[in-house]
């Protein structure tokens, strides 16, 4: 049986590791940039500071990624996945839209605080950026769409005001939640978290003219606010 030439086994396991450490480096350069743009913000954070939180040399950071820009860039893709996934299989099979409405809440401020300063970083940089400006319209998007036709239907189930611009009460809303965590994540404002919640959910409740015991008809429910 011919036997393999003196030094190829060596040499097969040095690749395996060069290979291991390249797949591994790219996530060790976005764990890194988490760190220091959450620790020092968008404008602060040095591309130095990063290579040396991954442990790795200058050099090798500018193999994978040319900026601080392009590092936000790919960490915003998981916390838009994380914010827009809020999904109906997290969210009760509940029909009432005053349930729907407190779970969705619950999770969106839950998964915004979880990313709070990624997210500060990204509206600090995205007029630089319009790939930033991108992603962070497109989180807005989401919701924003999303809401407009759980009010529309609402409304069609004769659950809701029917006087109500459903596009501009959606907006009205969403942005409304959003400044206001993003006061509370990083602006130093103090809210007791369950307070915020239960004064959030009640505005929009009443604003809407929902009641606790607002049932969908069947045939008539809407799309839930997040799908």
């Amino acid at each position: 049986m011919p036997q393999p030439a003196a030094g190829t086994g060596k040499a097969s396991k040095a690749r395996t590791r060069v290979d291991r450490r390249r797949e591994t480096t790219p996530q060790r350069l976005r764990d890194a940039a988490r760190v220091v743009f959450e620790r020092d913000g968008f404008h602060n954070a040095r591309l130095s500071d990063i290579s040396a939180e991954a442990k790795v040399g200058s050099g090798t950071l500018y193999n994978y990624y040319r900026s601080k820009h392009d590092l936000l860039h790919e960490l915003m893709k998981n916390v838009s996945a994380d914010l827009t996934g809020i999904a109906s299989d997290q969210v009760s099979a509940q029909q009432d839209p005053v349930h729907r409405i407190e779970e969705v809440n619950r999770l969106y401020l839950e998964a915004f605080r979880h990313n709070a300063h990624i997210l500060q970083a990204v509206y600090q940089a995205r007029d630089e950026d319009e790939r930033l400006k991108a992603q962070w319209d497109e989180v807005a998007d989401h919701f924003q769409s999303r809401v407009t036709r759980a009010i529309a239907g609402w409304q069609k189930a004769g659950v809701a005001y029917g006087d109500l611009d459903p596009r501009h009460t959606a907006h009205a809303l969403t942005l409304m939640v959003e400044r206001v965590v993003m006061a509370w994540s990083y602006e130093g404002v103090e809210y007791d978290a369950e307070t915020l919640l239960d004064t959030l959910n009640k505005i929009w409740i009443r604003s809407l003219g929902l009641t606790g015991d607002a049932k969908l008809h069947a045939g008539a429910a809407a799309r839930p606010i997040a799908e």
